[in-house]
């Protein structure tokens, strides 16, 4: 097996299969483990963070001394770049949000050592996952069971333990803002939150921010409360550095997989080679928020709380089929609403589709990027000119194949959704604020 000439992707890949099979164990067997689980739901689920987060992290960080890898070594550069006092974009690189910087530089004091970033985003990790799971739990009698079986999937675990990633903060502010949606000057602080999120988190928000205009009832108060925190950020940033804050606009440098650019490649590559990748990501970019926003537009009616999980599913599923720099752990961004929102326990295919999303993505790079090089498959010469580069682009089109699926199945959702408006007490839900019953 390819697999076998490096130790840590051979560890990698088996702890990927074995989190896939208890995942499998608990879609396949729902009934006893909700019968299980749901006496102590806050003992599970400080059972379930301390024993798929922190437990790795001591195995592998701390006994087996393993050095952090992936995203962590960049992160920590940063983060030391914000604890000795440099200034962000200008002293040290940057492609996160002003703010991201000196906020993750927060654990060095406890520990200087680039290994406490994976504790420190995990406990982020938990918070919005309890948080989740307290506005699900209403409506949903499994919601404890999904909280459960998002810890054990094994791309949230891989994005956690081996990168420590941060792209759910995103559904984190999303969850803040469904709390603010029924509030007076609802609109002016939906605003305000999604401003905070640009500077504080990465200027992917954008993608969430324009459709979001359309879904907000004041849409003059919702602009000024981006503006409120946006003019005077733009203004301090380009005072104290120049135009070097726009750093972060040039991590679309590179190409990666799966999505729609990477698997039709072999046969379109004459046309993407005419075109800088830049610009593909730009027309990308622009497909992805067309698509929110003719969505949030065409739905606005059913409500922010109702509509806000399923438009976030929805961005972030057609940005990375869409934008040809998207890497699949971009998937760590709305998981955990995939499972609330459309996985019932009863329907088992799409539970098997989404284990098997997940545990294709997080083997799908290791092939990739040792064994292949990242390359193009710019002709179908390359595809098949070894069997790694073959298994390597199968595996791609499955992937994207997957992530169509669960495209599509959002819309489904948002129909559903749509016509559950027509119940009376629907209506009156979704003008009080509250969320309908399913």
């Amino acid at each position: 097996m390819i697999f076998f000439q490096d130790t840590v992707s051979l560890v990698k890949v088996i702890i990927t299969l074995l989190l896939s099979l208890a995942s499998w164990l608990l879609i396949r067997y729902p009934a006893p483990f909700r019968k299980l689980l749901n006496d102590r739901p806050a003992l599970t689920l400080w059972a379930s963070f301390i024993g798929l987060r922190i437990v790795p992290f001591i195995i592998v960080y701390l006994i087996m001394d393993f050095a952090p890898r992936s995203d962590t070594e960049f992160f920590y550069k940063k983060a030391i770049g914000a604890f000795n006092g440099g200034m962000v974009y200008r002293d040290f690189l940057s492609y996160h949000a002003p703010l991201f910087g000196y906020l993750i530089s927060l654990p060095l004091y406890l520990w200087n050592n680039a290994k406490v970033l994976i504790p420190f985003m995990a406990v982020f990790e938990f918070a919005i996952i309890w948080a989740t799971w307290q506005y699900y739990e209403p409506k949903r009698p499994d919601a404890l069971l999904m909280a459960v079986l998002y810890f054990l999937l094994p791309m949230p675990f891989i994005a956690m333990v081996l990168s420590s990633e941060e792209d759910i903060w995103f559904w984190g502010v999303g969850l803040i803002t469904m709390a603010y949606a029924s509030r007076k000057q609802a609109s002016l602080w939906i605003g305000v939150i999604w401003g905070l999120s640009m500077i504080i988190i990465k200027s992917m928000a954008i993608v969430l921010v324009i459709p979001v205009f359309f879904l907000v009832e004041n849409k003059v108060k919702y602009v000024l409360g981006l503006v409120l925190i946006g003019l005077p950020s733009l203004v301090i940033l380009y005072l104290l550095m120049g135009d070097a804050f726009l750093m972060p606009l040039q991590h679309s440098g590179y190409h990666m997989t799966p999505n729609i650019v990477s698997v039709t490649r072999p046969f379109l590559s004459g046309l993407y080679n005419q075109v800088s990748l830049t610009r593909l990501n730009s027309i990308s970019l622009l497909i992805t928020m067309a698509i929110s926003s003719y969505i949030a537009f065409r739905y606005r009616h059913i409500g922010y709380r109702q509509i806000f999980p399923s438009l976030f599913i929805l961005t972030f599923g057609v940005f990375m089929l869409a934008q040809p720099s998207a890497p699949g752990f971009y998937l760590f961004t709305y998981m955990v609403v995939v499972l609330y929102e459309l996985l019932q326990t009863e329907d088992r295919r799409f539970g098997y589709q989404l284990i098997l999303l997940n545990l294709l993505i997080s083997v799908q790079p290791i092939i990739w990027v040792l064994y292949v090089g990242m390359l193009n498959y710019d002709d179908w010469q390359t595809v098949f000119a070894s069997g790694v580069n073959t298994v390597d682009y199968l595996i791609q089109v499955v992937e994207v194949g997957l992530l169509l699926v669960l495209v599509w199945r959002t819309f489904a959702h948002l129909k559903s959704l749509e016509q559950a408006t027509t119940r009376p007490y629907a209506t009156q839900s979704i003008q009080t604020g509250r969320s309908p019953v399913s």
